[in-house]
């Protein structure tokens, strides 16, 4: 159907059967009928369960505890997968991407899309010279969108319904939230930051991923709508029968609503001092690693390089000689370039911005601070060990 190209905010419920409002021809299945009776119906339930995710983390926010932030964390990545899901099973029932099995006109073109190019769509469509551009994702493509988040971000940036920078920033956001629910890790100093601009992201999705369709079922409670109104700390819009209007517009106000408790002008200073702590530590850790292995290998001194070389030498060491000349991927300008990136990301004007930087910087740090890390917990467990020992224990 021609209205799939160009869906969301464009739908017209009242289209002429057979067509859409422009006359063109439509997919076997009416409108009415996927949306009623499929996945897709009961859209004031879907905006009520959202409404109820979001707002209980903004409660859990507000009371800016650590356990609650954690919890905010993860409800509010939960309503970004949700609004994410939802948006592409809307799309995928009108065929957005899925036209291969339905008739075309001839000189009309069936494509894959890459959903790596996020120029493909337009430079197609300017290519068509008017015609349609119909798409048709691969059955691998689907079931990788299926489960994968960073998929479901890339079909949503190639399609132009969230910017290509967010593919990075949500991606990064989604792996913390992994590191919380399934490793148990949190990153504590930066949790509180974090979740205030996951919060403002959920507050951006909420407006652009909103239905192209709403409706309402005689299953729905009567006051579903006040009650949803209500988690947002606002008054329901009055309205007369079936309220269409303002539920068209229900996730622009739980968006409006969500940013009001926002506080995002000291995010890149909070960012950027949270990156300095974390390199701060890799350098004491170093520091104690060189201390304890200069006793090891009867060495007047050992350098921070010559602990980074012991941290990728292909074979133990049992004499500091042994690591001259080592080509490690970490040199001293690898380093200098990290202790000069918190400056970098307090200097952004914009939180998104800052953000994007700590994770590109983490991208590059993160396996070395993990070397590190163990090396030092190794270098730890030895000296107590030794202790214990001493002791008789």
């Amino acid at each position: 159907m021609r209205q799939a190209h160009q869906f969301h905010g464009t739908l017209s419920l009242a289209a002429p059967s057979g067509s859409n409002a422009n006359g063109d021809r439509k997919a076997p299945l009416s409108l009415e009928h996927r949306f009623a009776n499929g996945d897709y119906g009961r859209t004031m339930k879907r905006a009520a369960e959202i409404a109820a995710q979001v707002f209980a983390a903004r409660d859990a926010l507000l009371r800016e505890q650590s356990e609650d932030d954690r919890v905010a964390f993860l409800l509010f990545d939960s309503a970004a997968e949700t609004l994410m899901v939802r948006w592409i099973a809307s799309g995928m029932g009108l065929h957005k991407w899925d036209w291969g099995h339905y008739w075309r006109a001839p000189g009309e073109r069936l494509l894959k899309p890459d959903l790596t190019d996020m120029e493909q769509r337009e430079r197609e469509r300017a290519a068509a010279g008017g015609r349609a551009v119909l798409w048709q994702l691969s059955a691998s493509q689907k079931r990788k969108i299926e489960r994968d988040f960073t998929a479901k971000l890339q079909l949503l940036a190639w399609d132009g319904a969230i910017p290509p920078a967010y593919i990075a920033t949500l991606g990064r956001l989604h792996d913390y939230r992994n590191e919380m629910y399934h490793r148990e890790e949190s990153r504590p100093k930066a949790l509180r930051t974090m979740v205030h601009l996951y919060a403002w992201l959920v507050a951006d999705l909420l407006e652009r991923l909103s239905a192209g369709w709403f409706s309402w079922s005689s299953d729905d409670p009567a006051d579903l709508l006040k009650r949803t109104y209500a988690r947002m700390g606002v008054e329901a819009p009055t309205v007369e029968g079936a309220p269409l209007g303002p539920s068209f517009e229900i996730q622009t106000h739980m968006a409006e609503a969500l940013r009001r408790e926002l506080r995002l002008e000291a995010v890149p200073a909070l960012l950027g001092d949270y990156a300095a702590d974390r390199l701060e530590k890799t350098h004491s850790r170093i520091a104690f690693c060189a201390e304890f292995l200069a006793g090891e290998l009867d060495a007047k001194k050992v350098t921070e390089m010559d602990v980074i070389r012991l941290l990728y030498a292909p074979a133990p060491v049992g004499r500091l000689e042994d690591l001259a000349g080592l080509r490690v991927p970490v040199s001293r300008q690898t380093i200098a370039s990290w202790d000069a990136w918190p400056d970098r990301i307090r200097t952004t004007e914009e939180p998104l911005d800052a953000f994007g930087s700590l994770a590109e910087l983490e991208a590059e740090f993160e396996p070395f601070e993990a070397k590190v890390r163990e090396l030092a917990s190794q270098i730890d467990g030895e000296i107590q060990f030794r202790s214990d020992w001493a002791r008789g224990k």
